[in-house]
């Protein structure tokens, strides 16, 4: 029978049953896992689990339920339960949940802490007895409505979020808003969901000091998209990929094309992985530019593909190299993340050299 604990409602209760369920039905029938009270030791955890293998060897599972657990609020949590292991070394923090994030999830399993959440997600490594259990359930909350609605769709939100990649910290909430010409306001309600993703850190009523920026563009691609996001047709250059960047070269002037270049060519610079197939290139007219540089329309073996984009910050901060224009790391690395093939590998790459370079790109 389960026991009543410190701190849990009704609520709590369900959570944690449901979750021990799906524990025991992912064990063998001769495992055992049981919950043991104990309500007289407070502070403590909401509940202790032991799982026990077929040879009566045991461990330890400090359990703490939440309904919620936001990512800046992992660390924390992790380091109370290293403060209260509960009479033995090797007990293992696990948090129980309706639903835990990506993100939190990452977070946890980086402090080798488990978890079981409602959707499915769960993670549990134990070395007596041995398990090691890893399952992916939903990616979304399925209750979403007892979450602040914020996401990183739509236009400000990426000028907001290309702002905080190109430009180093500190920053002040106003400053950020200047540089992204979006108004504060958003920028304040943004900040805040991003610092309970614990994607940004601030200081009380101070600017932005921390901006976890590679995990922002991964988050930013779960809303955004290159081929979704932006207005994309495919071309055909019959005589390939070099009779286009010559083509680009030329594009000098005030009467030559606005363009910035993406994609693997511009990932190919920092962190080549493989030659390009495909040239990605941003525009701010389809028609006018595919006249312009002499391309075919094609449904079929397409070599570019041209972007009218989102918002005009695509044209920011870009790099001319060889007589061309790039787009900057972070654009090429938001729209690689999002496109098929080996895009995301060449994305993984070039914020790899981003990481080991930012005094060469950001701002």
């Amino acid at each position: 029978m389960l026991c009543m604990m410190r701190n849990t409602d009704i609520s709590d209760n369900t959570i944690l049953t449901r979750a021990l369920d799906e524990l025991r039905s992912r064990l063998p029938r001769t495992w055992g896992v049981e919950v043991i009270d104990r309500r007289a030791y407070v502070p403590g955890p909401d509940a202790v689990v032991r799982v026990v293998g077929p040879d009566d060897t045991a461990s330890f599972l400090l359990i703490e339920v939440r309904s919620r657990l936001d990512p800046k609020d992992v660390e924390p949590l992790v380091s109370r339960f290293a403060m209260r292991l509960w009479q033995n070394r090797e007990a293992i923090p696990v948090v129980v949940a309706r639903f835990l994030s990506e993100r939190t999830r990452e977070s946890l399993r980086e402090r080798e802490a488990g978890y079981i959440d409602l959707t499915g997600n769960m993670y549990l490594r134990l070395n007596a007895p041995a398990v090691a259990i890893e399952r992916i359930g939903a990616d979304r909350d399925p209750e979403p409505t007892q979450r602040p609605a914020r996401s990183l769709k739509g236009a400000k939100a990426g000028r907001l979020v290309r702002t905080l990649v190109d430009f180093a910290p500190p920053l002040g909430t106003r400053e950020i808003a200047k540089l992204a010409g979006i108004d504060p306001g958003y920028v304040s309600r943004l900040l805040t969901m991003l610092e309970r993703d614990d994607l940004v850190e601030r200081e009380p009523r101070g600017p932005i000091t921390r901006i976890d920026w590679a995990n922002l563009l991964r988050a930013w691609t779960r809303d955004y998209s290159l081929g979704s996001s932006n207005l994309t047709t495919s071309y055909l250059q019959p005589r390939g990929l070099p009779a286009l960047l010559d083509a680009l070269r030329r594009q000098q002037g005030e009467d030559g094309l606005a363009y910035a270049i993406s994609g693997s060519l511009a990932a190919a610079r920092r962190a080549p992985i493989a030659p390009a197939r495909l040239a990605v290139v941003y525009v701010e007219r389809l028609d006018k530019a595919a006249q312009m540089l002499g391309l075919l329309p094609a449904e079929t073996g397409a070599n570019v593909l041209l972007v009218e984009p989102f918002d005009s910050v695509v044209f920011e901060r870009t790099t001319l190299d060889d007589g061309l224009r790039y787009v900057a790391p972070s654009q090429a690395a938001a729209d690689l993340l999002t496109s098929s093939g080996r895009g995301p590998e060449e994305a993984e790459a070039l914020i790899e050299w981003m990481l080991a370079n930012e005094e060469a790109w950001r701002v």
